[in-house]
C-alpha cells in the first residue's frame, strides 16, 4: 500500500491542506492519506488551541474522504514530536507498506536542521509539493510534485477571525462552525 504523511499543526486546518492532501492522493497514485497532526512543532512553537479542538476540527471536515485518515500519536503526546520518532512510529505500523512523506519547500530548505536528516530517507520517500509562487527544483533522493495549490495561511485566518474579518470561503463549512461555536481565534 502507498501511504502518504502530512504533517502539521492544522491550526486551524484550511482548504489548502485539504486541496494539497487530494492532489497529491491522486498524483501520487496514493492508498491512503494518513494526516499527522502535531502537538507542537519543532520550529513553529507555541499553538493557539488546544489539541483536542485541532483534533476534531481535522476528524469533522476530512470524516467524508474514505481515503483520508487522521492518527493521534503526535497530538497527544503532550511534547515536541520529530520527524525521526514519527516515521519510527509510522514503520512498525506499517510494515509492509511504501511510506511518502510530504513537505513543501519551506521544509525542503530547511531539512538540514532536522534532527536525524540523514536517517530520515531509509524511513521514507521524501516528497516535496511545489507551491506555484516557490517553485524550486529539489534534488534527488527527494521527489519533486507540482500541484494546483489553494495559497492561504492559517496565520492569515487566525487574524481575520480575531479582527472578525469574513474567512468561509477559506475554511470546510465544518471547520467554520466549529471556531465559531467554540469561539476560537477570538483573543
Amino acid at each position: 500500500m502507498k501511504i502518504g504523511i502530512f504533517g502539521g499543526s492544522f491550526d486551524p486546518i484550511h482548504i489548502g491542506h485539504i486541496n494539497a492532501m487530494i492532489e497529491t492522493y491522486l498524483k501520487l497514485d496514493l492508498d491512503k492519506v494518513l494526516v499527522m497532526p502535531t502537538y507542537l512543532s519543532p520550529f513553529k512553537g507555541v499553538v493557539n488551541t488546544s489539541s483536542q479542538d485541532r483534533f476534531k476540527m481535522l476528524t469533522q471536515c476530512l470524516e467524508d474522504f474514505d481515503y483520508i485518515e487522521v492518527d493521534s500519536y503526535e497530538i497527544f503526546g503532550q511534547t515536541t514530536t520529530y520527524t525521526y520518532d514519527t516515521l519510527t512510529y509510522l514503520n512498525e505500523q506499517f510494515v509492509n507498506d511504501d511510506l511518502y512523506f510530504i513537505i513543501g519547500t519551506d521544509h525542503y530548505q530547511s531539512f538540514d536542521r532536522w534532527k536525524n536528516n540523514e536517517l530520515l530517507h531509509d524511513l521514507a520517500q521524501f516528497v516535496v509539493v511545489n507551491r506555484e509562487n516557490t517553485a524550486i527544483e529539489v534534488q534527488p533522493p527527494f521527489i519533486q510534485l507540482d500541484i494546483n495549490t489553494v495559497e492561504v495561511s492559517s496565520s492569515v485566518i487566525r487574524e481575520r477571525l480575531k479582527n472578525q474579518t469574513e474567512v468561509r470561503h477559506l475554511l470546510d463549512h465544518k471547520v467554520y462552525q466549529y471556531i465559531k461555536e467554540h469561539r476560537l481565534y477570538e483573543t
